[in-house]
């Protein structure tokens, strides 16, 4: 059953860019057997201190985006890692394209259900507008996994999006972006219209 479990983490981006770095060098090489299984969320194995986020489709390509924006700022050894990294991310797409399909559509509805969950929330709580730079997050993901199911796959979730997206658009104005101002280099406003937003108070209620 798709997961409606809020996160708690209350920072925007998980972790510093050379972190991140690590983190997806690490999912990079335990993305076969993830890949493998059923599941949609994973516990790496060896986590790098100070990011223990599990091994998703949407993580991953959160960080790939992250370490794009701040590739610029990486010290020289680490910026040839992740263009190796990027490099090996690429080619792990275009092998395994069905494995990845499936694992964008078996997230989806968890991702759907987990930012349904925020916005009802916030018709209850206007204290939970807080946290939107932080939950936010899984509406990009579901943008981001969304590009990649151009066909019909991705249909039901886009149906279910509409209400959540038009009830928000309604809730709030247009703001500054309110993530780390580099990472706007991957997010453009006309895609990631959510990033460049700021909620009004009081909320009134969300969709079922």
């Amino acid at each position: 059953m798709p997961s409606t479990k809020r996160s708690t983490r209350r920072a925007a981006v998980p972790a510093e860019p050379e972190v991140q770095l690590v983190w997806f060098s690490t999912a990079l090489e335990e993305l076969t057997a993830f890949l493998r299984s059923a599941d949609v969320f994973r516990p790496l194995h060896h986590p790098p201190s100070g990011m223990a986020l599990d091994l998703s489709l949407g993580a991953l390509l959160l960080a790939a985006d992250a370490l794009t924006a701040f590739a610029d700022d990486l010290a020289p050894a680490q910026r040839l890692r992740w263009d190796q990294g990027r490099r090996r991310w690429e080619t792990q797409l275009a092998s395994h394209a069905a494995a990845i399909d499936a694992k964008a559509v078996a997230e989806l509805p968890h991702r759907l259900n987990l930012w349904r969950a925020y916005l009802q929330d916030l018709a209850e709580k206007a204290a939970e507008a807080a946290a939107y730079p932080t939950e936010v997050r899984h509406r990009v993901i579901i943008s981001r996994l969304l590009e990649g199911l151009r066909d019909a796959r991705g249909d039901a979730s886009r149906h279910q999006l509409q209400p959540l997206d038009q009830d928000l658009r309604q809730r709030a104005e247009s703001a500054p972006f309110v993530w780390a101002p580099a990472l706007a280099r991957v997010y453009p406003p006309e895609s990631y219209w959510f990033l460049y937003l700021r909620l009004l108070i009081p909320l009134g209620r969300t969709p079922a």
